[in-house]
């Protein structure tokens, strides 16, 4: 139980990248997975290019790590249960649910990333407002 809870290393371990797969007539598809060069094929990805992909992962565990030596196993597993009922919360089926409670609970709603600016419009909003306006008049 103990083990669950420790913080991560520092350095990550260096894993291949996995080559794209051909598809039906022998071609990668370069239009699905991107350009593919040779070079990741055969290197590693670079460490701290792997540390950046599990940032908040990293993070997390941190928390966790230091809130068991401190506190003991009892309030990272609060904050587990905690994080996957956050998790679990949706709308209905067929309206995309924004996890505002999982967002809090995180700390991401005080963050300004580029999801923010440029999301994807809502649906009330997928028609020009000028439009609307001319319809109702």
């Amino acid at each position: 139980m103990e083990k669950q809870f420790t913080i991560p290393p520092l350095r990550p371990a260096t894993t291949m990248r996995k080559a794209p797969e051909p598809g039906p007539f022998g071609v990668v598809d370069t239009m699905r997975v991107g350009m593919v060069d040779q070079r990741s094929k055969i290197t590693p990805k670079h460490p701290l290019e792997q540390s950046e992909l599990s940032y908040e992962l990293n993070q997390h565990r941190i928390k966790l790590g230091m809130a068991n030596s401190i506190f003991g196993s009892a309030l990272p597993l609060t904050i587990q249960a905690e994080r996957s009922s956050a998790a679990q919360i949706g709308r209905l089926p067929g309206v995309k649910s924004s996890y505002l409670h999982l967002e809090v609970f995180t700390g991401m709603d005080e963050d300004l990333c580029i999801e923010d600016l440029f999301d994807a419009p809502s649906p009330w909003e997928d028609t020009p407002q000028h439009s609307r306006c001319n319809a109702t008049a």
